[in-house]
């Protein structure tokens, strides 16, 4: 059954990558578009009429820095050790932005309707002297505390938003590798199960038992909860249980009556959710234990409490011959302790005792 959705709730993390892009880079330009109306009003560099022309030039060049910063720049030299590229890059960011402001402004002073106040300005500021200027490294060294003062606000912006992106993009990565890790562990589970189970069924058919019938019946509900039932991140616990109860049951028609199989179910189930398959492995490894001494008599007892937010199950295998010390240091053990660490971090604790003669798990999670 597949697990109740919470309300439906909106976040950037459910965004698509280019979705996510394309509403930082808007409220990006919001922010600096203030910024720069904010900056040009500062009370000794205001203007009477329409400053729109100069914050439009310093916005496109912004827009440009910061595309090259978090798309060229910063990954692919700056990250990746090519010093001497990102170095280059600075230089070549200086001398376009002296380009830009000049282009702009010639353009701007020959086809706008400029007021006196801002034709001077963008005169004094980033025309004349322009040629002189570029050969001259004190002209370079005023220009980049010039530009400094308009662009650091957006170069901060930039690697922050750079920071953001990366985050995002590390969270779907852990995002998926869990999904796959998960998927594996679970395929290491089933199949060994399955095919545990038609070994016995293979030996009861062929000395011609009569509870060959039986077995297919269980394995039939069993194969019908893991095949449609356990595509889900969580499963109503009671469903769970009973396929344990499904899986003890079919245990106890193919063991000699010198196993004992008890279990008990204590407390009330109701809406509560467990991922699935999880509790499965710790209870079907005591058996797959056995296997290495047919003939000792054993008990097998399972306990599973039940409350409110929380289930505890556990296990205990006695026997009163030597066992071979298998259960901790087995692969599905393993699998299931990875499952619960990946699934319920710190939400669960897992007790393992293994003896010659006595198996005691507890485990307990909270759902």
């Amino acid at each position: 059954m597949p697990e109740p959705a919470s309300s439906a709730t909106f976040g950037w993390k459910s965004l698509s990558p280019r979705t996510t892009t394309v509403l930082l880079q808007l409220l990006l330009w919001v922010v600096l578009g203030v910024f720069y109306i904010a900056w040009n009003k500062r009370p000794n560099f205001s203007f009477e009429g329409p400053m729109w022309p100069l914050v439009a030039l310093q916005m496109g060049f912004s827009v440009l820095l910061f595309n090259g910063l978090v798309y060229l720049i910063i990954p692919r030299w700056l990250l990746q050790g090519r010093t001497w590229r990102a170095l280059a890059a600075g230089v070549a960011v200086l001398y376009a932005f002296e380009v830009w402001m000049y282009v702009g402004s010639r353009l701007a002073q020959t086809y706008l309707p400029l007021s006196a106040v801002m034709h001077r300005t963008l005169q004094q500021f980033y025309v004349a002297d322009f040629w002189s200027g570029l050969l001259s490294p004190a002209e370079q060294i005023s220009t980049f505390f010039g530009m400094l003062a308009i662009v650091l606000f957006p170069v901060l912006i930039s690697f922050l938003t750079y920071a953001l992106v990366i985050d995002r993009r590390r969270l779907a990565l852990e995002r998926d590798h869990l999904h796959l890790e998960l998927g594996y562990l679970k395929s290491q589970i089933n199949p060994q199960f399955l095919f545990n189970t038609l070994g016995s069924l293979q030996t009861m058919t062929r000395t011609r038992d009569d509870r060959a019938g039986d077995v297919v019946l269980h394995l039939a509900d069993l194969m019908r909860y893991t095949l449609y039932e356990t595509d889900t991140e969580r499963v109503l616990l009671s469903r769970e249980l009973e396929f344990l109860e499904d899986y003890l049951a079919l245990e106890r028609l193919r063991r000699p009556q010198t196993v004992i199989i008890a279990h008990t179910v204590v407390g009330t189930v109701a809406e509560q959710y467990v991922a699935p398959l999880l509790l499965h492995p710790f209870l079907e490894r005591l058996f797959a234990g056995l296997d290495a001494a047919p003939h000792a008599v054993a008990d097998v007892r399972s306990q599973v409490l039940v409350g409110a937010d929380a289930v505890t199950l556990v296990l205990e295998r006695t026997a009163q011959e030597p066992i071979p010390l298998t259960y901790r240091s087995d692969a599905a053990i393993g699998a299931a302790l990875r499952r619960l660490a990946l699934q319920y971090p710190d939400l669960h604790t897992a007790d393992l005792t293994e003896t010659e003669h006595r198996v005691l798990v507890k485990l307990q999670i909270r759902l």
